[in-house]
This record gives C-alpha cells, sequence and structure tokens, in this order.
C-alpha cells in the first residue's frame, strides 16, 4: 500500500517538474524553490504547533540541513542548467544513478571479501546487482541519454557535472529521510526538511545567478507573470508535496524499497507522456515508441525482482575478521 503512496508522490513530482519546462527553467527553479520552501515551513509549523528548531539542532543536525540545502540547490538550478546543455533525458538517466546506489557500500564490503560471505549473502548481493544493472539499462532506453550530447566538450562536460550531483543528492536525500536512528519520528523528519528547505533559499538564489551569467534568465524573468505562476504550481506539486508523502511515508517503507521505487520516475513521466498525447494535452513526439515501451518493461521488471532480493543485512566485522548480523552474531 505504501509503495503506491510513493508512486503517487512521484507521479505529482513528474506532473509539477513539468512546469518548469514551460517558462524559463533557471527564473521557474528559483520560484520553485521559495514557493515550495514557504508551503514546507507554513505546513510544518501549523502540523506539529512548534516553530522550527533552528536554536536546537545538534552538530548531526546541521550536517544533515547543510547537505539537504545544497542538494535542493543543486535540483532546482542543476536540473534545468544541465537539461540546457545535456538534454533532460541525459540528466534524468544520470540522476538514476542516486537512488541505484542506495546501500552500495554494504555491497561493495560483500565483494571485497568474497571468500569470507557466507553463500547465501555472496548470492544475494550478485543478484541485487544484477537487478540493479537491468533496471539502470531500462532507464536508459526510456530517456534515450545520447540525444542531448550536441553541444561543445566543454558544455557537455559541464552538464554531465549537474547530471551527476543531481545523483548524489537524490542518494543523499534518501538516506537523510531514512535515518531512522536519528530521526525515528516522521515529524522529527519533517521538520529538520523544512529547516533544510529554508536553508536552500539563498543558496539556490545564489546558484540562479552564477548559471544566468552564462545561460541568461534568470533573476531578469523573475517579473513574468508565467514564471511565477508556473513556478509557484511547481513548488507546490514538485517540492511541497512530495515532501510531507516522503516524510510521512519513510517510516513505513525501507530504503532498499523507496530507492527502487524511485526508478519508475522516467517510466511514470513517459506514461504521463503518453495520456497527454492521446487527449491532446502534449505533442505526439511526447508518446513513447515501441522501443521506450520494452525499456519501461525492463524498469518495472527489474525493480520489482530487485525489491523481492533485497541487499544483505550484514556488517563486516574487523576484529572477527568475518560478516556479522546487524545484531552481532555471525551471518
Amino acid at each position: 500500500m505504501y509503495g503506491v503512496v510513493v508512486l503517487i508522490e512521484l507521479l505529482i513530482q513528474q506532473i509539477g517538474w513539468a512546469f518548469n519546462t514551460l517558462a524559463d527553467p533557471l527564473a521557474s527553479g528559483l520560484v520553485t524553490g521559495v514557493t515550495g520552501a514557504l508551503v514546507i515551513w507554513g505546513g510544518t509549523v501549523w502540523l506539529t504547533r512548534k516553530a522550527l528548531p533552528f536554536r536546537s539542532l545538534t552538530p548531526y543536525d546541521r550536517v544533515v540541513v547543510g547537505r539537504l540545502a545544497f542538494g535542493l540547490a543543486v535540483i532546482n538550478v542543476g536540473y534545468p542548467y544541465g537539461s540546457q546543455l545535456v538534454g533532460m533525458g541525459a540528466i534524468i538517466t544520470m540522476s538514476a544513478l542516486g537512488p541505484l546506489c542506495s546501500n552500495g557500500r554494504v555491497l561493495w564490503t560483500i565483494f571485497r571479501h568474497p571468500a569470507e560471505a557466507p553463500a547465501g549473502v555472496l548470492r544475494g548481493a550478485v543478484w541485487s546487482v544484477v537487478f540493479r544493472v537491468a533496471a539502470f539499462a531500462g532507464v536508459v532506453v526510456v530517456n534515450e541519454p545520447w540525444n542531448g550530447f550536441e553541444h561543445s566538450p566543454w558544455e557537455t562536460g559541464i552538464g554531465i557535472v549537474c547530471g551527476l550531483l543531481g545523483a548524489w543528492s537524490f542518494w543523499n536525500y534518501l538516506h537523510c529521510l531514512y535515518d531512522e536512528e536519528h530521526y525515528p519520528k516522521a515529524v522529527d523528519r519533517l521538520r529538520i526538511l523544512a529547516v533544510a528547505d529554508l536553508v536552500a533559499i539563498p543558496l539556490t538564489a545564489l546558484a540562479v545567478w552564477g548559471a544566468s551569467l552564462g545561460l541568461g534568465g534568470g533573476f531578469s524573468e523573475l517579473s513574468s507573470g508565467k514564471v511565477l505562476l508556473l513556478g509557484t504550481g511547481a513548488g507546490i506539486l514538485s517540492f511541497a508535496v512530495p515532501t510531507f508523502i516522503g516524510a510521512w511515508v519513510s517510516g513505513k517503507v525501507s530504503l532498499h524499497v523507496s530507492s527502487l521505487l524511485y526508478l519508475l520516475d522516467s517510466p511514470m513521466g513517459c506514461l504521463i507522456g503518453f495520456v497527454g498525447a492521446a487527449l491532446g494535452v502534449l505533442g505526439a513526439v511526447q508518446a513513447p515508441g515501441p522501443l521506450v515501451w520494452v525499456g519501461m518493461g525492463v524498469v518495472f521488471l527489474a525493480a520489482l525482482a530487485a525489491a523481492r532480493r533485497p541487499i544483505p543485512k550484514v556488517q563486516w566485522s574487523k576484529d572477527e575478521h568475518c560478516f556479522i548480523s546487524p545484531k552481532g552474531a555471525p551471518a
């Protein structure tokens, strides 16, 4: 049930991101960040009946807030900047690497010590990698990232950096959101997210200013009613609503399952394009072709298979030189 809620969250997010493609992306991204942060701030204070914990942040909280704020600035600016340089398909494809690498440290540890890994642990790790690689291959087919590499090597390089930063942002967001050790309650996660969203506003504004020097637009387009309207809509749909849903679901869906569900972002975008083209709202070019349908099927099946083959929950003990379970017993 909660997995379906995550899919609904992604669907709403896709619709909101579509708004940003209809106006100046940098200006719209700034409006999106400001609107989303203010709505989350107000909604969080109203739901909890408490002011945000700016003064009571622990050293760990400050690190998390800084990481989340930087990641949000990357999403609000790196996405539109990178999409203009290498295309949205390439940016989305690279960003999918973030959810794919969730809990990657455990896999890396298992493959570093294959001789000591129990047969079931090693087999589970291998299957997890196989299914994740298959899912990513499907994402590549769906997004056709090669279509966007038409600019100079310098611009393409900057676009690739934006995409890889986007991948880190998604990985960072998931790991901070699902940190049940430090934030066992959904309300605690939501309050930290709300603080990070507000801290991200000046970072986003600074990034928009810097990006606008090379791309144009940005602050000069903020007087446009179209930018304000679409950016506000995107801020609510692609930012505020998913944050509230994510904070609520994070205590009910594991990081492993949630990261795989995020891979369905691309297929769901294609389905939106298909429905929009069928209804005449979007151009016929938005409808997926036969190969894209195959890629969508691969992503769905591989993600489902990977969800049924979770990464083994083991840790490496340097003292005993063996794998142990989270409870400390030999694996």
